[in-house]
């Protein structure tokens, strides 16, 4: 298993919860934070670092606008 540098780790936490606290209610119903992560998780996996585009990547299907 590869090893998840500590500042990756610190930006996947950072996008995940500022992600999750802008989901409204109705949004928050359609998915859980674990579904977030795991999306964010796979990203990152692929080399994305970008907030911004890992935030859209995490939440592409359940919000109707954008961030």
């Amino acid at each position: 298993m590869k090893t998840i540098p500590p500042e990756t780790i610190k930006l996947l936490q950072t996008v995940l919860d500022e992600t999750w606290e802008t989901l409204r209610p109705e949004e928050r119903s359609r998915t859980s934070k674990k579904q977030i992560a795991t999306r964010l998780f796979d990203k990152a996996s692929a080399g994305e670092r970008d907030p911004f585009r890992l935030r859209i990547a995490a939440v592409d299907g359940i919000v109707k606008f954008p961030l």
